[in-house]
């Protein structure tokens, strides 16, 4: 089994993880500014990191400012981009000075790809926008130690939990009889169940063979008008109430972006290995997490 170190990890991702990799025998340290309880696990604060990452096998980021839990002020777009690759950074050179160089699995986003409609896969560039930018100078940090260690890029889309997120956002307009379709219902909705999204940060911590970028979004796409359909159908709500992108951008500002911009990605290289999605389809993901 393997020790593993979660940076971030008192999130409900971060949480998830480190209790799926403590059933199933794997070391675990959290590091966190909160120092919550989490059964099974070892808490320490940011202070610790640095001797932390020098006595681990694998070290899992997920350290970032939330990019939906704000309005995107000035303030707040330095918080978004500072967290992540401030942080990355610490981590790596952290990494470069451990006499035992433990692997990287670093969160991404599929915001790396921009606005597209595109199928983008791992192979295609970096987008245009604010999102595609951060992510972009994420990755290089963490890449910067792929000299001397295996490191892993985990693009991950719109992560659906019924509890969290964007899925959360949804779920109580359309449960009232007001939701329905955000902006012209045609931008591409990257999404993926949360079960799979802690499979592949496992599956990349434990399988020597992974490396580089990879989608984790599901195989199966939707656009936005496709996804709140199986939503309202899931619950037994109607989809009857669209809200205009104006109104998104009145209400959110630049922070409509997140819904407005369509995210466009296929899980290419994810589908070449030895990882398989537990929920490919949506109407199964759906299911899964409101009827269950």
């Amino acid at each position: 089994m393997s020790s593993l170190l979660i940076v971030g990890g008192s999130g409900f991702l971060g949480r998830r993880i480190a209790d799926v990799a403590v059933s199933r025998g794997h070391s675990v340290t959290v590091v966190s500014r909160g120092r919550p309880t989490m059964p099974g696990c070892n808490v320490i604060g940011y202070d610790g990191l640095e001797k932390a990452v020098a006595s681990v096998d694998v070290v899992i980021n997920l350290a970032g400012e939330n990019v939906g839990a704000r309005r995107w002020s000035a303030r707040v777009r330095h918080a978004i981009l500072s967290s992540r690759v401030d942080t990355t950074r610490r981590i790596a050179e952290a990494i470069r000075s451990a006499p035992s160089k433990p692997a990287l699995v670093n969160a991404s986003a599929v915001g790396y790809y921009g606005d597209t409609y595109v199928p983008s896969n791992e192979a295609m560039g970096a987008g245009q926008t604010f999102l595609a930018d951060v992510t972009r100078r994420w990755e290089e940090a963490a890449m910067s130690v792929s000299d001397v260690t295996r490191v892993v890029c985990l693009r991950v889309g719109v992560v659906l939990d019924p509890s969290e997120g964007a899925l959360a956002k949804l779920l109580l307009p359309m449960r009232l009889f007001v939701g329905g379709v955000l902006g012209n219902g045609r931008q591409m909705l990257a999404w993926v169940h949360r079960d799979d999204v802690v499979e592949a940060f496992l599956w990349a911590a434990t399988d020597v063979s992974a490396y580089g970028p990879y989608n984790v979004v599901a195989p199966e796409a939707a656009s936005m008008r496709q996804f709140t359909k199986a939503l309202g159908a899931c619950i037994g709500r109607p989809a009857i109430l669209p809200v205009p992108s104006g109104v998104l951008r009145l209400a959110l500002g630049k922070q409509a972006d997140v819904v407005l911009h369509s995210q466009y990605a296929v899980p290419m290289r994810l589908l070449g290995t030895s990882f398989r999605f537990q929920y490919p389809d949506l109407k199964g993901a759906l299911h899964n997490l409101l009827r269950t």
